[in-house]
């Protein structure tokens, strides 16, 4: 049972991890703002944002 729980956080993203990975190109307003408005896959786990990696890449892909 644990090594599904680390795999399930090993492909979440921290909001830093996901700017990182954006290459810093937007802000922390923007993400917020994809979220809210347009749906980007999130999960919130204690209060805290988190992104699934492979779900926010085909997200992308779709919104450009």
């Amino acid at each position: 049972m644990q090594t599904v729980a680390v795999a399930f956080f090993e492909n979440l993203l921290t909001m830093e991890e996901l700017l990182t990975m954006l290459k810093h190109q937007y802000s922390v307003h923007t993400v917020y703002r994809w979220v809210q408005r347009y749906g980007m896959p999130h999960k919130r786990i204690k209060g805290k944002l988190w992104f699934p990696r492979s779900e926010v890449i085909q997200w992308l892909e779709r919104s450009s």
